[in-house]
């Protein structure tokens, strides 16, 4: 799999606006066909306002923010079609999803964050409150492997660590062609 980089336009801003004052008007033309259906008039201004009002919301869904040092792999019903790599706000195909299948990996390395916990504490029953990004970092991040024994060539036990930095330079190939990228650093480094 080979990565494409998509040089779009960041033009979210100018979809997000777009969209506001269509769903005005919308709103503006239910009101005055309303209106319009109560005189007894056509209630067809009525009608597609109220289809906009419906279906107005899916270009939201194409609003994607790139923070500096982030990419995201996008896909179309299953297919790759490229990858964002340059900080802005975007508008891509509502129906793109992002893919990212070690979002929810966490490793003992620079990149996880702690999860956070929301509920009552006193009842006992925690509620994990966990939001997902499908964003890749492009940061140098470290992976810090846990100690391990092994034993060198003459039999001692000998404890050894290891620390790695490492980063992604092709996007693609770290989503399509390996299952977690994660978790297959991590296990290339204890094998070595």
């Amino acid at each position: 799999m080979k990565e494409i980089v998509l040089n779009r336009r960041k033009n979210g801003l100018a979809v997000l606006m777009l969209t506001v004052f269509v769903y005005a008007a919308a709103i503006l033309g239910a009101v005055f066909g309303g209106i319009q259906v109560e005189q007894g008039r056509s209630p067809l201004l009525m009608t597609v306002s109220i289809i906009i009002l419906c279906i107005g919301w899916l270009p939201l869904l194409g609003l994607k923010v790139l923070k500096p040092q982030e990419a995201l792999v996008l896909t179309l019903f299953g297919k790759y079609i490229g990858t964002l790599k340059d900080s802005g706000f975007y508008f891509v195909n509502p129906f793109c999803v992002a893919v990212n299948p070690a979002a929810r990996t966490k490793l003992n390395q620079s990149g996880d964050v702690k999860n956070m916990r929301a509920g009552n504490p006193d009842s006992g029953a925690a509620v994990s409150v966990e939001s997902t990004s499908k964003k890749i970092s492009l940061k140098i991040m470290t992976l810090s492997n846990n100690r391990q024994k092994i034993n060198d060539c003459l039999g001692n036990p000998v404890e050894i660590g290891i620390a790695v930095t490492w980063r992604i330079v092709d996007t693609a190939k770290a989503v399509f062609n390996v299952d977690n990228y994660k978790e297959f650093l991590s296990l290339q480094c204890d094998s070595a």
